[in-house]
């Protein structure tokens, strides 16, 4: 599993569609700030402007994909200058557990959209999430997962014919996929030489490094380990991977450990004692100190949060 899944899949990422709507004419939504939540605006039809905060507006096309990681309060509209319809006041409940088509503003040139509300655990995705811009823009015309989308809610859009994933699949995986695929596409569109963790899975030796850590977590890596599996020495590693990813890699190391560790206390009935040996933790006492500086509380209160789900 390369290191971009695994943290996907640490952070119990998990999307919904919120609205499918159809606007015409001049139209402004408002959506406010969201504190345990992230959204994403996908464009099936038209053309649409987003603005967050003080940054310019992005514009976004058929096709593209805008993701806000931290939930920011933005603006969604083909005039950001007209008053704005509060997003809560489109939402409609299923009909028949179908999403209910939405429509707002007038005649004229119509644009598509669907709102996708996106869950995960946040202190597991922090790694990501922190990496990511205000507003994540992606050009997702011709992939399989927007046409999966677009299918799912009678939309045809030209320009892949992939079979949908086993023909069933449900609406909320269709929109994590088209999260998943946007996701990759930035990592992958990101320029050389730049800094921090999505630019290290660009890097030769550091992308290595982390796809072993995160593809075979079971194992107990050592940066001198790492480093004869990439092929460099182990201060060569350690170098170069302080300047890309700006941490030191054993910092990294026991941080993946702990998200692991967290991941493991949410998601199984294993004792703590044995997940903090796992962790690399031969005292319980010191892994319990560890943990609640990463996570804010001990293993045991963080546990409780799987009985709540």
């Amino acid at each position: 599993m390369d290191a971009l899944s695994e943290v996907l899949r640490l952070a119990s990422l998990s999307g919904s569609v919120l609205a499918d709507v159809t606007a015409g004419g001049s139209w402004c939504v408002s959506v406010p700030q969201a504190a345990t939540r992230a959204f994403a605006h996908v464009v099936l039809e038209g053309e649409c402007a987003l603005k967050a905060g003080e940054a310019e507006p992005v514009a976004l096309r058929t096709g593209d994909v805008a993701f806000l990681a931290r939930g920011e309060a933005h603006l969604l509209g083909s005039d950001l200058a007209v008053e704005a319809t509060p997003f809560a006041t489109l939402i409609r409940p299923p009909v028949a557990g179908e999403l209910a088509p939405i429509t707002l503003g007038g005649s004229g040139r119509r644009t598509r959209w669907v709102t996708l509300a996106i869950s995960a655990e946040r202190h597991l995705a922090e790694p990501l999430f922190a990496a990511l811009p205000t507003v994540l823009k992606s050009g997702l015309r011709g992939t399989a997962p927007l046409a999966w989308l677009s299918d799912s809610l009678g939309l045809s859009l030209s320009g892949t014919d992939a079979p949908r994933p086993g023909g069933t699949a449900s609406l909320s995986r269709v929109a994590e996929l088209v999260l998943i695929e946007a996701l990759r596409r930035h990592v992958e569109s990101l320029p050389p030489g730049g800094a921090g963790w999505l630019a290290g899975l660009n890097d030769r030796y550091v992308g290595a490094a982390l796809a072993l850590v995160h593809g075979r977590p079971g194992e107990q890596w050592t940066v001198e380990r790492l480093a004869r599996q990439v092929g460099l020495s182990r201060s060569a590693l350690a170098e170069r991977f302080s300047q890309v990813v700006g941490e030191p890699i054993f910092g990294f190391l026991t941080q993946v450990r702990l998200q692991l560790a967290a991941h493991e206390l949410l998601t199984t009935e294993r004792s703590i004692e044995a997940i903090a040996e796992d962790a690399g933790y031969e005292a319980v006492n010191s892994f319990s100190r560890a943990f609640k500086r990463a996570f804010g509380k001990p293993p045991s209160v963080w546990r409780r949060k799987r009985r709540r789900r």
